[in-house]
């Protein structure tokens, strides 16, 4: 009895000592309980990737409880140190990843992400308390997940707020042809590759191609070989089978899948873009999301935004 009610303590601690989460931001914002958008941490912990240089300049230093952590937990007192902190203010912290697998769940996967800049987490951000020393002494008042030393401190920037569309919109099934307009899921945020509704992305669709955030994307797949990853590809690789009564049968084109309609997936909300990338939200699926597929506009958008 005396374990159980040991275990109990020590489990309702590890719940009080949980970082900041969007509920608690959105009721101290004064927001309304009914989410009529993306969630605070959908919004502020969804990473990004770009080609612009992040600052190094400044980081966290330790915190409070230094030297005894150093994976630092919301509502921590953090040290910082880096020029131009200044009492008050409110700062990012960002940490620049780099996923660990090595293989690619579609072809040139990891090239093409790499290709388009660094790939940043949100970590959340703090308010600076004082200046001592030329060290900040801040509060972490919003965590996506623990700082460690050496993480990034950035300024802080507000990210529009961004309201769902009518869920009971109709996606369709298929469509006849890939838009001229297309890019690929090249990541997700926790390096997942079997995606579904409410997983944060990465894709190669960005502001050069005149995506904006608050705008949906449908998330499609092809049949033609090369639109198949790399699960798709072995099955597309093992014999054909056959009805061993026909005869005479009709000829195939060399790549059946290329004169097959495209198949829709899902759908995806653009939180924040780059000049070539996007981070978006899967709103709905219908079917298994991977890594490679598709994103392109609707029809009918595509026109309208040329």
């Amino acid at each position: 009895m005396k374990a159980l009610i040991g275990t109990t303590l020590l489990l309702s601690a590890a719940l009080l000592a949980q970082p900041v989460v969007a509920q608690e931001m959105g009721e101290a914002s004064g927001a309304s309980s009914q989410i009529q958008g993306p969630t605070y941490s959908q919004l502020y912990c969804s990473g990004f990737i770009t080609k612009k240089d992040v600052s190094r300049s400044s980081y966290v230093l330790g915190s409070k409880e230094s030297p005894h952590e150093d994976r630092f937990q919301g509502r921590s007192m953090l040290f910082l140190r880096g020029p131009g902190l200044t009492t008050g203010e409110r700062y990012s912290i960002v940490r620049q990843v780099a996923d660990p697998n090595r293989e690619d769940s579609s072809p040139h996967e990891r090239s093409k992400l790499g290709a388009l800049g660094g790939l940043y987490q949100d970590i959340g951000w703090v308010t600076v308390r004082s200046i001592e020393n030329g060290t900040a002494i801040a509060s972490f008042d919003f965590a996506c997940g623990a700082a460690v030393p050496g993480d990034l401190i950035v300024p802080f920037e507000e990210r529009p707020q961004i309201s769902f569309r009518d869920s009971q919109r109709t996606l369709p099934s298929f469509l006849g042809a890939r838009a001229e307009k297309s890019g690929h899921i090249l990541g997700a945020r926790d390096f997942d590759a079997l995606l579904g509704a409410g997983m944060i992305v990465y894709t190669d669709f960005g502001s050069s191609l005149g995506v904006l955030p608050g705008e949906y994307l449908l998330i499609t797949r092809g049949y033609a070989a090369d639109d198949l990853n790399r699960m798709d590809r072995l099955s597309d690789r093992l014999p054909r089978g056959a009805e061993v009564t026909a005869v005479n049968p009709a000829g195939l084109p060399r790549d059946p899948g290329s004169k097959m309609p495209i198949q829709v997936l899902g759908e995806m909300l653009v939180l924040n873009v780059t000049e070539k990338s996007s981070t978006a939200l899967i709103t709905r699926s219908s079917a298994e999301i991977g890594l490679g597929d598709m994103v392109q506009r609707e029809v009918g958008t595509e026109q309208a935004s040329q």
